[in-house]
Formats: structure tokens, sequence, C-alpha cells
């Protein structure tokens, strides 16, 4: 079978959406496809290939990637990665407003829509209203921690890193992400129990630093909470070891990476629904909340009330599912069953 993924801005590599693309192609590969990706197409190479997955939304090149696949008469596969995710959509509205009878006309056209989680699925039914099929598949987030972090599920410890705390002092919380409003720091802020610590992993960003040292002082906090830059790598994944949990207060994710970092170093995970981490509760390896600050310093409250043996129990469970669900093979094989029959 001939795959082709179309990825606009395939050679930056900042380009979060170009990264999962390779790494599914790479995995579809794995399991015996030939399977090409290409910053664009056209008719003839879309008649070359037995199916066309076209990657994010918006943009020139996508809109002529669909339009040659369809043209082609091949199976054309959406896969828009959060763009219809309220959020997104209120970035640059009116400049997407302009292109979204095209984007809608060929999202009905699509012979499948793949979506990372629940949640931008609905978000997808909403927006497109029409879709022929769509379909959760995934994510992988293993190529995200290696080479620090082996896969061995079963081992007590992660080697490398500090162990999990066992003693009774203070909790201590983690944010890592940037210090945007939508991310919600403000919230976490607010809600952060008595006594309990705060490290903020972030890179300081036109004076956000400042802003935020501002409210934690304003909000009495100040002294329990450590501004510590840009952490990257081991780290990173080390102060994720060291934290009680892991907090993503955030207003709109897609996905939040960072809670899957998190839960694979075994730490357990706080975030807003927000974010599509209901399974948090469901593996109970976290809390998933309302996003305000009273229902944010609930599950804050929670969480510091419990053993720390009770949260290393929670953190092993997130490991565990992380290791089962979110590698990217799983995910191929979920594309893959989620594809079967609209492929020629």
């Amino acid at each position: 079978m001939k795959i082709l993924h179309v990825v606009p801005g395939l050679g930056d590599p900042a380009n979060g959406i170009a990264a999962a693309a390779t790494r599914l192609a790479e995995e579809q590969r794995a399991l015996g496809g030939e399977v090409s990706v290409s910053p664009s197409c056209t008719v003839a190479d879309c008649r070359l290939s037995d199916v066309v997955f076209v990657h994010s939304m918006w943009t020139p090149p996508v809109l002529r990637a669909c339009h040659a696949a369809l043209r082609a008469g091949t199976p054309l596969v959406r896969v828009p990665h959060g763009c219809l995710n309220p959020a997104a959509l209120r970035h640059s509205a009116w400049k997407k407003a302009l292109v979204s009878p095209i984007e809608r006309h060929y999202m009905r056209r699509a012979a499948c829509i793949l979506v990372t989680t629940e949640t931008e699925k609905a978000a997808v039914k909403r927006w497109v209203r029409g879709a022929q099929r769509l379909e959760v598949v995934g994510m992988g987030i293993d190529d995200l921690l290696t080479p620090d972090i082996p896969d061995i599920p079963d081992h007590p410890d992660i080697p490398d890193l500090p162990p999990k705390r066992t003693d009774d002092g203070p909790r201590s919380f983690l944010f890592v992400g940037r210090l945007h409003p939508l991310k919600g720091l403000d919230l976490l802020l607010a809600a952060l129990p008595t006594d309990a610590f705060l490290r903020v992993i972030a890179p300081d960003v036109d004076g956000a630093w400042a802003r935020y040292e501002r409210l934690a002082r304003r909000l009495g906090v100040a002294d329990r909470v450590t501004f510590l830059g840009v952490k990257t790598g081991t780290e990173k994944l080390a102060e994720m070891r060291r934290a009680d949990a892991l907090v993503l207060p955030t207003h709109s994710e897609n996905f939040g990476f960072a809670v899957a970092e998190a839960l694979v170093v075994g730490t357990p995970a706080i975030t807003t629904k927000g974010a599509p981490w209901e399974g948090l509760e469901t593996h109970g390896c976290g809390w998933w909340t309302d996003v305000n600050a009273a229902s944010l310093r609930a599950a804050l409250e929670d969480c510091a009330s419990r053993s720390r043996a009770e949260l290393a129990e929670m953190g092993a469970r997130g490991r565990a599912w992380m290791l089962s669900d979110f590698t990217w093979r799983a995910c191929a094989e979920r594309v893959q069953g989620a594809t079967k029959g609209v492929i020629r």
C-alpha cells in the first residue's frame, strides 16, 4: 500500500505537527506500508498513491493538497491536529473565516478525519457537520522521552532520575509550559494550597516572569513559588520526577504533552477539562477538574492530603497506561484500523 503524507512546514524543527506526522509515517512504514512524506503534492503524486493524509488546516499548501487528492480520485484522510478546537479557531479568526467554506467542503469530502481525542472529535463534529467518517486515533509520546527514559514498564524505579520522595514534608507541585494566559498559571497561583510549594518551568518572554511574580506577591504566595526558567531533556524530567504532581491548569489544550511526560516518569497529573485528559480519573493517576480556581484548588488539596506512597502508586498506574497506549506503534495500528475500508 502506497501512503502519502502531506505536511506543510516539514523542514521546520519547531513544527510539532511535522514531527508527529513523520513519526506516524515511520511506524506505518514499519507495519509494511510504502510511505512518503512531503510538504506538498500534485495530482500526479496523488494518482501514484493509495491514500493521501493531509495534516493541519487553513494554509494554501493544505488546500492545494486536498484539491489534488480529490481531483485524482485518491481517498483523502484529513488530520487537523487541533485546528478546530475553540481556542485555535479564535486565533486569527477573520482569516479562517475567509477560507472556512472551502475547508468545510474538503473536510466533508474526506474519506476519513483522524483526531487525537474525544474532545477534539466533538469540536470537529460541531464545525464540519456532515463528515463521512471521524475516528479517534490518539498520539504517541515515546519519541519525546527516549533516550532519557528506557522502555522498562516493570522496573520499580527509573534510572538516571531521582527516586520518588517518601517523607511527609510539604507538597511540591510543578507547572511546565508557556507563560500565556491560556495556560492558566494565574488560576494555579490563586489555587495553591497553604504550605504547598510550586516550581515553574517556563521561558521568560516579554517580561512574563515579572507579571506573574507580581501576581504571586499580591496573592501572598511569592515565597512558595520558584521560577526555574527553561529546562529540557533529563533536567526537565528530573523536575517532573521530584514533584508530587504535575499541574496543567489550561483553558484550552489539544493534547498537553507535559501531562504525558509526567506520567511516564511516574508522577500523577492534575489538569482541567480544557485538556483532553479524562483518562487521568478512569486510570486512577490524577485529577481532571473544571476550569476555575475553586475546582483546581479542591484537586490540589486532595492531592496534598494523600500520602506520598499513594501518590507513587498513582504515578505507577499512569506510567503503565502511557507505555501501553501512547506509543507511535499503537497509534499507527489505530490509524490502520480507522482507515480500513476507505483506502482503494
